[in-house]
């Protein structure tokens, strides 16, 4: 496992799921955001449109942010407002805080496997741009061999073995730009 860290004193911009703003407008008008009218909304993130069985799905209170290629992606509204501080606008300061990844240069490890054998994640050796595939957000996204994974959270029992995991592919590029590998380690 890699133990990484977004970028320390990154700024980012951040819109809130039912509130009145021009660039959620603005992404619901190019397609990139569906309103499903019953508080829920689909978001086609980079990877939910390589999953290509729909959007992510978000509720109002949510809130999205934009990657480098202009693809919005959400964050739960607890986990965003607990890991950023407003600055003014729609302006954030992403709190850093260390987190785990993993990607295919390690060895498998017990956090992963746990994503295979209880979280439904599919890890195809065979392909490329669709090495990974696990059901997030409410839809099907898919990730390339050098994706990371970034485990936003994991819980472990008493002896030690992962009882629950949060995560989700980032793009390697993506990754590259938000986040600063803080050290190789094997936690064991």
């Amino acid at each position: 496992m890699y133990k990484v860290i977004k970028n320390k004193g990154k700024m980012v911009d951040a819109y809130q799921l039912g509130t009145d703003n021009a660039v959620i407008k603005e992404l619901m008008e190019s397609g990139k955001i569906c309103n499903l009218r019953d508080g829920r909304y689909e978001i086609l993130s980079q990877e939910a449109v390589k999953g290509a069985v729909g959007g992510e799905i978000a509720v109002n209170g949510d809130w999205i942010k934009v990657d480098s290629k202009r693809c919005p992606y959400p964050n739960d509204k607890e986990y965003f407002e607990a890991n950023h501080r407003h600055v003014e606008g729609d302006t954030f300061e992403q709190i850093p805080k260390p987190l785990q990844a993993w990607d295919s240069k390690l060895e498998m490890c017990p956090e992963v496997t746990f994503l295979v054998e209880d979280k439904g994640l599919i890890i195809d050796e065979t392909s490329s741009d669709r090495r990974y595939t696990a059901e997030l957000w409410g839809t099907t996204e898919v990730a390339a061999e050098d994706a990371m994974i970034v485990f936003y959270s994991v819980s472990y029992g008493e002896n030690g073995e992962v009882i629950d995991a949060d995560f989700n592919f980032v793009a390697r590029d993506e990754f590259e730009r938000t986040y600063s590998v803080l050290e190789n380690y094997d936690k064991n």
